[in-house]
């Protein structure tokens, strides 16, 4: 029997829960003899889970102090599994018998890997979860900042029956624009894909594709500094890490044109806020949609709220009912593939399955589940 742990944040609300668990129970019968327990930590408050989500984004798992007992509860799992559980040093040390963790998000902002290398434990991700739902809400964004629909609705709720807006003198078709898309993995080729049917000129900048991958999508790889001096729409899908943390800063913004509107739906690290804040106050570009912030959720008297140039979201780019599913599954067959077929394409640090020890546990985890 495989011993199984899902770990939950009380923090995500029973909605979310409920959700994760029914796609929990939908996919894990593919491990066939298995025993699954659930189990939450931390603050039941979504404002406190917020502010933990971005210490964790920040700073890392050792960012949140989780009592060594929690894990110490499923020392004997081989496969634990976290929506945004933090899984620190101190807490990888505590799951003894693991062989695999399992993390719910595209990112590793909250998994020690190093720690988890060093024990012979395997991180599976979910990379490409949401793909398809924050490249769908990017489209979105660009839209609704550059035509106004947010702005007008609001409007027409308060009384205002507008047709003049900050944009109005440059509103934009959609046809021969160029959008640059920073970063170009599994969201921004996406962006790419949906936004050809405008019959836009695409150009992206990232420095782990080639010219070769980003011209698949009829996209040209080009410098950061011709991205955004040449730009109508600059969207932000790169990955954040400590190399990336505000790699897009004043300099940048200010090579914009002053029609161009800037999107990001990734992380707001990756970018330097109060340079774009400046920019947006001082009308140096026309607009922005942002759907992640420094500060989460936004406090009342943010300067961000004072804007009459922007579109903001809280954070729900990726929340779709199908983006919740594609989670657990990813982390499901990425164990079972890594078991039954000795396939490790979805294991982040795939040296640790080469060692004899691991080729040990999976010939006896094969046994357990009568392979």
């Amino acid at each position: 029997m495989i011993k199984v742990a899902c770990l939950l944040s009380k923090g995500e609300g029973d909605g979310y829960h409920n959700k994760i668990k029914s796609s929990v129970e939908k996919f894990i019968p593919r491990l066939n003899d298995y025993e699954l327990t659930y189990d939450e930590w931390g603050d039941p408050d979504e404002v406190a889970f917020r502010s933990i989500l971005l210490d964790i984004e920040k700073k890392g798992p050792e960012a949140v102090d989780i009592p060594e007992e929690f894990f110490g509860k499923y020392c004997e799992c081989e496969f634990v599994m976290g929506t945004f559980t933090p899984f620190a040093r101190k807490s990888i040390a505590q799951l003894t018998n693991a062989r695999v963790i399992g993390t719910m998000r595209a990112g590793l902002e909250n998994v020690d890997v190093k720690a988890c290398t060093e024990k012979g434990i395997a991180v599976v991700n979910a990379a490409g979860r949401n793909a398809d739902a924050v490249s769908d809400f990017a489209v979105a964004m660009l839209l609704a900042e550059s035509r106004n629909v947010a702005r007008s609705y609001n409007m027409m709720k308060n009384g205002t029956w507008a047709t003049k807006f900050p944009n109005s003198k440059f509103i934009p078709d959609m046809r021969g624009k160029t959008v640059g898309l920073v970063g170009f993995g599994q969201i921004g080729s996406r962006v790419a894909e949906k936004l050809s049917g405008f019959h836009m000129n695409i150009i992206c900048y990232d420095p782990y594709v080639s010219a070769e991958f980003a011209a698949k999508y009829n996209t040209r790889l080009v410098s950061k500094e011709e991205l955004f001096k040449t730009a109508d729409f600059v969207s932000v899908h790169a990955r954040l890490t400590p190399d990336t943390h505000h790699m897009i800063g004043a300099d940048d913004i200010a090579l914009m044109k002053p029609t161009a509107v800037f999107i990001n739906t990734a992380r707001s690290g990756l970018v330097d806020y109060d340079a774009l804040l400046k920019a947006l106050q001082e009308k140096k570009i026309a607009g922005a949609a942002l759907d992640v912030f420094d500060e989460e959720p936004l406090p009342q008297d943010s300067p961000w709220l004072s804007l009459d140039n922007v579109t903001l979201t809280p954070h729900i780019a990726g929340q779709t009912k199908d983006s919740g599913d594609n989670t657990v599954r990813l982390l499901i067959d990425g164990f079972y593939d890594l078991v039954v077929n000795g396939d490790n394409s979805r294991v982040v640090n795939k040296e640790v399955t080469n060692t004899p020890e691991f080729q040990q546990w999976i010939a006896e985890t094969r046994a357990k589940m009568g392979l």
